[in-house]
């Protein structure tokens, strides 16, 4: 199954839950019709058994089958009943059973084996309220407490009971409100908040002691986002390029106050336990047209483990950790923004990690940070999404896009007593591949600045890490290529390429 069909089929079965289309003084049928109608709209397959009493639709024995893509034959889902009320003010309330079994088929392409998956869906104070008009529409759900947890799982004719297979996804306090205009795209805004949620996952493998176990706890969830999908025949092909090129796009952002997690894994050397927890988490995502976005960021992590094999505990804080990545990802004849930057800031580490490479601490144990903030322009020559071309690409040794631009917005190594600090600024000729072998003539300068290098280069002779024959080397590879700042032991340096190609360091030629 494609990515374009993976997402659209859990989008469809979330929003089952959290959602539904309506019309002014709508009817319980047509509520149900464009449920039925949004699934048979991407190409699924449904089926049902639909019972009306007086304005009371019954609808059971749901079945949606998903057919087509490449790891994956066919999938069936079921679920249900579900009852669609009319109400005398034009609204219709989505009716679930307290507790409701979900059933998935799951058939695979090849020599993989099949699955069937039973899961129940279960809800306490639950209201689901469909309104508005067939070009907006809204839905407001809410309840007290919800659980979807697995009741059975059978892989290739083999049933795994609760001590070889379990998994469970719990909340409370849920409130969504969901609104829908359908035109030429099917677009979605919705904010969800949650009190809390949970979930624990364990899975033990039927061949070996080997096993993982996950439980985590998430306070405070939150989402925000928006959605657009293509309608008609475009919505049911399995490649995600035409679905961009036809509306097809997701922006959304989810926040946590605080999370927690720990793992237990299970091999042939033994057990190994690792807890982590943030104080707050966002994480964004963003695909379109446009490209693909994504930026996360936690503050206040903590990570410790137990590993197998290891006598002693591993533990490690950062005030802040993150990472963001913009890409385009369709073929242009323009170059197109990128971006790339991580961050961890205020690293510190137990004093036995420490004492693992400089048990006579040598080294100073301050926070330590590394930042990299890049962007810049490139162009795309094949569909990223168009697996086979990147792939035959990659086999003949060419690019599937062409660097023209780069900036180092920032580079910071600030640790064990020293600093180093980059910006630069690059463009790249790709027709001159000769004046720098297999790599564009880059135009332009990186300026660097480093600050406490030789008293962490006495250090390490001191720790016997860099033998002391070899530190005069370094000092005049450093001497090659900076010159003294203006504070004691600092360093600067420019590293210039110009138009000619030649390479200069601080105004002197190196190449």
């Amino acid at each position: 199954m494609s990515i374009a069909r993976t997402y659209m089929a859990s989008t469809a079965i979330c929003l089952s839950f959290v959602s539904s289309n309506a019309a002014a003084d709508l009817t319980s049928a047509e509520v149900w019709q464009d449920w039925r109608g949004y699934f048979e709209g991407m190409g699924y397959t449904v089926t049902a058994t639909e019972t009306v009493t007086g304005e009371t639709l019954a609808v059971s024995d749901i079945a949606v089958q998903i057919n087509g893509g490449p790891d994956i034959k066919s999938m069936t889902m079921q679920m249900g009943p579900i009852q669609f009320e009319q109400n005398d003010n034009g609204s219709v309330d989505v009716v679930t059973p307290p507790s409701m079994p979900i059933v998935l088929e799951i058939t695979p392409n090849s020599t993989e084996r099949p699955t069937r998956i039973e899961m129940v869906y279960s809800q306490i104070g639950q209201s689901m309220v469909a309104s508005g008009d067939s070009s907006a529409m809204r839905y407001d759900y809410s309840a007290d407490n919800f659980a979807l947890e697995l009741a059975s799982l059978r892989v290739d004719g083999d049933d795994f009971d609760q001590n070889a297979a379990r998994f469970s996804l719990t909340g409370e306090a849920v409130e969504s409100l969901t609104t829908v205009n359908t035109g030429d795209l099917r677009e979605y805004d919705q904010s969800i908040k949650w009190g809390s949620v949970a979930y624990d996952l364990f899975f033990k493998s039927p061949d070996s002691v080997e096993a993982v176990s996950v439980n985590s706890s998430i306070n405070n969830p939150a989402f925000t986002g928006t959605s657009a999908l293509p309608l008609a025949d475009i919505a049911q092909t399995q490649e995600m390029a035409p679905l961009l090129a036809a509306g097809f796009a997701f922006d959304g952002k989810f926040t946590t106050n605080s999370t927690e997690t720990q793992m237990e894994i299970v091999s042939d050397e033994g057990a190994s336990k690792i807890k982590t927890g943030a104080g707050g988490s966002t994480l964004s995502f963003a695909m379109g047209e446009d490209g693909l976005n994504y930026d996360v960021n936690s503050k206040q992590v903590q990570v410790g483990a137990q590993l197998a094999g290891l006598p002693f505990p591993l533990f490690v804080e950062m005030e802040n950790t993150g990472f963001k990545l913009r890409a385009p990802m369709l073929k242009s004849d323009e170059a197109q923004d990128f971006g790339l930057a991580f961050n961890v800031s205020g690293l510190t580490m137990s004093d036995i990690i420490w004492a693992l490479f400089d048990p006579s601490a040598q080294l100073p144990r301050d926070p330590a940070t590394v930042q990299l903030d890049l962007s810049g322009k490139a162009k795309i020559l094949v569909d990223a999404f168009n697996a086979e071309t990147v792939q035959g690409l990659a086999e003949s040794g060419k690019s599937a896009g062409e660097i023209e631009a780069l900036k180092i917005n920032n580079l910071t190594i600030d640790a064990v007593g020293a600093k180093a600090q980059a910006t630069g600024d690059l463009t790249f000729d790709n027709t001159d591949k000769t004046t720098l072998p297999g790599v564009p003539k880059p135009v332009g300068a990186i300026n660097v600045d480093l600050a406490g290098t030789n008293a962490l280069l006495d250090k390490l002779v001191a720790m016997g890490v860099v033998p002391a024959e070899q530190i005069m080397g370094v000092r005049m590879m450093m001497g090659l290529f900076a010159v003294p700042g203006d504070a004691p032991d600092t360093l600067k340096s420019t590293i210039e390429f110009n138009e000619e190609g030649q390479i200069l360091a601080n105004g002197q030629r190196i190449k």
